[in-house]
């Protein structure tokens, strides 16, 4: 079988492209031809199919012409389609499997590929059909006024980073996917999380197209090799969507429990001056780090925080830390506790609430992490493994092309 697996980004940038990069390199291992397809970057992996990449657009720095050009782009990028269409001729797929792909990318994708009689999987990270902003938030809480195809609230909230322009771009781009019915195109979508699948059927996408497919994980490059330490540890971008405030406010009411906190964002300097005035001495900001230096990181903390606000899919944060038999507490708020069970692979707690939270630390500051890590390794082993995952995913790839 020949595939075409699609995102906007090919390197390592989060939980998304991580799994699509391992399907690239997963794929060809069990007898398929692959030919990825995203845009331009020196980041990105070498692949002979990089000359029909897209040209990158900077969203966050286009001014004057380049800003229109970049919003036209978001809703329909003619590149798109040409490249799609060369691709397409030379590599003739029997199936594309599609993952982040709106905005940068574009629908345009999915109208290229029905001209060209390719059936399409598209695995879904986000809420990208169903909320302007894909993430069901507004102002770092969530929010779900926009159903149904309704849009304007995103616009009249200014979701999109305060933003009256930005959020108009956003909606016009989910509007014009209805009006041209790019859902259409897409014969399977796979929910990594019950939750996220459960939510775009309720806001509109087709129940029969939707199936519950996780993520899996590569396991080769996670083993402990240093001594677990006592000290907890969030990864991540460093948002307020996070809920990274609330575990410094739970951090303060646990005087004897350390934190490191790897990963940057716009939050970062607020979060610097938070941590200072409520746990002094006790918080340390890594920075962002590359793959092996977070993977030690994760060997040696007692556990991770994931403190989330927001509807998390499945956190790539949570399965690495299973990985390197590091139990999590997490909030109790999307696909987490689908992951997380309370006393088994970790502690869960009420998203938002520093109390909540602080319990659940000190619960685990207390508890036998080892035992709790051993039982999250187990389940990553027996429920994420990568050769029983390509090979249903190959069946969904069948029901798709029939």
């Amino acid at each position: 079988m020949s595939l075409r697996p699609a995102d906007k980004l090919s390197y390592p940038n989060g939980g998304a492209e991580l799994y699509f990069l391992d399907l690239v390199d997963l794929l060809p291992e069990a007898g398929h031809a692959v030919a990825p397809f995203s845009m331009r970057h020196a980041q990105n992996q070498a692949t002979p199919f990089a000359r029909h990449f897209v040209s990158p657009v900077d969203y966050e720095r286009a001014s004057g012409w380049r800003a229109v050009q970049a919003v036209g782009r978001t809703v329909y990028n003619r590149e798109t389609v040409r490249r799609v269409r060369d691709l397409v001729q030379e590599f003739r797929p029997d199936v594309a499997h599609l993952h982040n792909v709106h905005h940068q990318l574009s629908g345009s994708l999915f109208e290229a590929l029905g001209e060209a009689r390719v059936p399409v999987v598209q695995t879904l990270h986000d809420f990208q059909w169903v909320c302007p902003v894909y993430t069901f938030t507004r102002n770092g809480r969530v929010c779900e006024e926009c159903h149904h195809g309704r849009v304007l609230p995103a616009v009249r909230h200014r979701c999109h980073s305060g933003s009256l322009a930005r959020s108009l771009v956003a909606a016009l781009e989910l509007q014009v996917g209805v009006w041209r019915g790019w859902e259409r195109r897409v014969s399977l979508f796979l929910a990594p999380s019950r939750f996220l699948g459960e939510t775009v059927v309720r806001h509109g996408l087709p129940k029969a197209k939707v199936r519950r497919f996780g993520y899996c994980l590569r396991l080769d490059g996670y083993r402990r090799t240093a001594p677990r330490e006592r000290h907890a540890l969030y990864a991540g971008r460093l948002s307020a969507e996070k809920g990274i405030e609330t575990l410094l406010r739970a951090l303060a009411d646990v005087p004897d429990l350390h934190l490191r906190i790897a990963g940057g964002g716009p939050l970062e300097p607020a979060l610097r001056r938070l941590a200072a005035a409520v746990a002094p001495g006790r918080v340390r900001f890594l920075g962002h780090l590359d793959a092996a230096s977070l993977r030690d990181e994760l060997c040696r903390a007692a556990f991770v925080v994931v403190p989330s606000e927001w509807y998390e899919n499945q956190p790539y944060a949570v399965l690495e830390a299973f990985a390197m038999e590091t139990p999590v507490v997490g909030a109790d708020i999307g696909g987490i506790p689908e992951l997380v069970v309370e006393g088994e692979t970790g502690a869960l707690f009420e998203s938002g609430s520093s109390r909540s939270l602080t319990e659940a630390l000190m619960r685990l500051a207390s508890g036998d992490v080892a035992s709790l890590g051993r039982a999250a390794r187990a389940r990553v082993e027996q429920e994420f493994d990568p050769a029983r995952h390509i090979q249903d995913l190959c069946a969904l790839y069948a029901e798709a092309a029939a």
